[in-house]
């Protein structure tokens, strides 16, 4: 049987590369632009392809009552049914014929489903290799069908029989490939691939129309979109113009990269104890990635019927055949999403890399993407685009903001660092440039308006990462830069205070709130640990001695007793001089935070104390007996101790949060560079 590649001529649809751009390509039934008519409603459209497929038709309309068997069975997946209707005596005019409204043949309806694949098989089997090439109204063969539903056995039988189906692109410009990829089936693009890949006759097809131009660039956005980076590093290195053949095409790629923060290393949120962060840490340290898929004697991809999407990644120690069992759900989410990190990385330094950029070019491909990953966090494409082309800081975007303006606006601290600690050079020139934005604002005018961070809640930890944002800026810049002023009149740090104002009241009224709220409880421990000290528990002989002197538990009790008092007496005066102290803005940047963390931290452990003294209190009440003598028994100590350790863990647990992230963002930078030398005031 003649397998060679089949070509359709299509009445009113132009012929076009698949995936190119078609604002510039008008229908000959509508006279209207392509871009045009995907921006028409949606209802209009579905109507206006029906009438052009009712055209190539012939006019004849569609006898939905002749198939409606064939209809109703299919809808119900009584696949035994349809072959009850003497399958083996229909004429291939039948079984190709459209027996929906929508133009869609009987191939279209099965392969949607995977159960009826020995159907599939037989009318494979019977009809010609033309009439395999049917479309619905929308130019979807059931190649195309089954590419966009992730039926792999499917297309793959319709595409061994009939390979030039696989080139053949729908209304949208869409190739089955274009499918598979877009609606996330990936090992079904590996399938078709490999059958692509087998036929000589596609070989150069593959090369010149599916993987060139802004068809290739729409398959590997398409893959990323649906994150298979391992699949689009496999792709990228061996079709090598694959979205590669211009600037604007690398471009768009690495714009698309640039919008998923999420799937780079410095995207991740990681645990709050850092959990997550050793263990990434330890499976990069752990684990190697293939250098790609097996391949067969030819060179081509050789992917398996039982290719799944965890064969990217291999480890350089032995792994048990229960590792499912072994390793913990949570530690394979993590070394997966590692393994996704190292891959997109690899797509970006593909992108960048095999071309001696000069500025236009680099504009082209570089300048939209700088810009959105600065804008995001992406720090991997900053480095990336800087370490091929430097002169990147020399783009500016529509407000003629650069790369490092762009970062300190949306506190992107990494891209920061990254541009100060590891490009002095590059720093330089940047702090060199004249300042060419509409209000004349510098670095530092712009670090007093950033963007508020998203990922911090409340007003007084918000207050005080701003205000540590603004002090890192200010330490790098040029003295200079804390007097400029703007157009406005305005030096940064008057900026700053403008902009933040409201911002600094809510976060002064929680602080005071919070401050008058522990103190209440700080004067409730001090009185009842006062009080304890003049009536010791146990009495007093008549030398005014404690009757319990020599027992431990009264010396537990005494130790515990004044550390109350003094625990509440610092943690008081420490909330009273919030009470009192000044609230400027510098001042939210250590030292308010500092005083209301150790305030609670002592409030906490004089809680904790005063429950223990008053244990103490009760075993020598309870359990004493004449003599006197002091003997603690196991129903006495058992549920004293449980009732007392549970509001210190109630009240820890509920603070807890609050006290992590004021110790984290008081002490602890993020920033990933270990010397502080340049950024001494930046504490997170």
């Amino acid at each position: 049987m003649d397998r060679a590649p089949q070509k359709r001529a299509v009445t009113g649809r132009p012929t076009v590369r698949p995936g190119d751009d078609t604002a510039n390509i008008v229908d000959d039934e509508t006279n209207k632009p392509k871009a045009e008519e995907s921006r028409d409603d949606p209802e209009e459209t579905i109507t206006r392809r029906l009438s052009e497929k009712k055209k190539e038709e012939g006019n004849v309309e569609v006898d939905l009552d002749r198939y409606a068997k064939f209809r109703k069975a299919a809808k119900q997946g009584k696949w035994q049914d349809i072959k009850t209707q003497n399958l083996d005596k229909i004429s291939d005019d039948h079984l190709t014929a459209p027996i929906t409204e929508f133009y869609e043949t009987l191939l279209h309806l099965l392969v949607n489903c995977k159960g009826a694949l020995w159907l599939v098989k037989e009318i494979v089997e019977k009809i010609d290799i033309t009439s395999l090439g049917k479309t619905d109204y929308e130019g979807n063969t059931a190649l195309s069908v089954a590419a966009s539903v992730g039926n792999a056995e499917a297309a793959k039988m319709i595409a061994q029989k009939n390979p030039g189906l696989l080139l053949e692109p729908n209304h949208s410009n869409e190739t089955p490939f274009h499918l598979a990829a877009k609606l996330t089936h990936d090992h079904t693009f590996k399938l078709i691939l490999a059958v692509a890949e087998s036929e000589k006759k596609l070989t150069n097809d593959i090369d010149t129309n599916l993987f060139c131009s802004s068809s290739g660039v729409s398959i590997v956005e398409n893959l990323l979109d649906a994150n298979h980076y391992g699949l689009t590093v496999e792709l990228l290195n061996k079709y090598k113009k694959l979205g590669r053949d211009g600037p604007e095409e690398r471009g768009k790629i690495l714009q698309k990269l640039a919008q998923k923060p999420l799937a780079f290393k410095s995207g991740r949120k990681f645990g709050r104890w850092d959990w997550d962060r050793l263990i990434y840490k330890a499976a990069r340290c752990t684990c190697i990635y293939k250098s790609g898929y097996p391949r067969t004697k030819e060179g081509n991809l050789a992917w398996s019927d039982q290719t799944n999407n965890d064969d990217d990644l291999t480890c350089n120690i032995d792994i048990p055949d229960n590792r499912d069992e072994v390793v913990p759900s949570s530690v394979r989410a993590i070394d997966a999403s590692n393994m996704r990190n190292s891959k997109a990385h690899q797509v970006v330094r593909l992108m960048c890399s095999g071309v001696r950029w000069t500025f236009e070019d680099a504009r082209k491909a570089f300048k939209e993407a700088a810009f959105t990953a600065a804008t995001l966090g992406v720090v991997e494409i900053v480095e990336e685009i800087l370490t091929v082309y430097p002169a990147a800081t020399m783009f500016y975007n529509h407000e003629k903001y650069n790369i490092l303006d762009v970062a300190v606006i949306n506190c992107r601290y990494m891209v920061f660092d990254l541009l100060f600690t590891k490009c002095p050079s590059i720093l330089e020139k940047v702090l060199s440039y004249p300042v060419s934005n509409n209000l004349k604002n510098n670095l530092l005018h712009l670090a007093g308006s950033c963007i508020p961070s998203r990922h911090i809640n409340g007003a007084a930890l918000q207050m005080q990462f701003e205000m540590q944002w603004f002090m890192a800026v200010e330490s790098v810049v040029p003295p200079s830069f804390t007097e400029k002023r703007n157009n406005d009149n305005k030096i940064p740090i008057e900026v700053f205070e403008e902009e933040h104002k409201g911002l600094g009241k809510d976060a002064e009224k929680w602080m005071r709130v919070t401050a008058s709220s522990c103190m209440v409880v700080d004067a409730l421990i001090i009185a009842m640990v006062f009080a304890a000290i003049i009536a010791v528990p146990g009495n007093v002989d008549d030398n005014g001695v404690p009757n319990f002197r020599k027992e431990t538990v009264f010396k537990v009790f005494v130790v515990a007793n004044t550390s109350a008092l003094f625990f509440s007496a610092f943690s008081l005066l420490l909330f009273v001089r919030l009470l009192t102290a000044r609230y400027g803005v510098r001042h939210f940047a250590k030292d308010l935070p500092e005083k209301l963390l150790w305030g609670t931290v002592t409030l906490i452990l004089s809680l904790a104390a005063t429950l223990v003294a008053s244990s103490c209190a009760l075993f020598m009440l309870i359990d004493a007996v004449p003599g006197p003598k002091l003997v603690i028994t196991n129903s006495t100590l058992i549920p004293i101790t449980v009732m007392a350790a549970l509001p210190i863990i109630y009240f820890i647990k509920s603070q807890s949060r609050l006290l992590i992230e004021f110790l984290m963002v008081t002490y602890r930078s993020p920033l990933p560079s270990k010397k502080k030398k340049i950024i001494k005031q930046f504490h997170f």
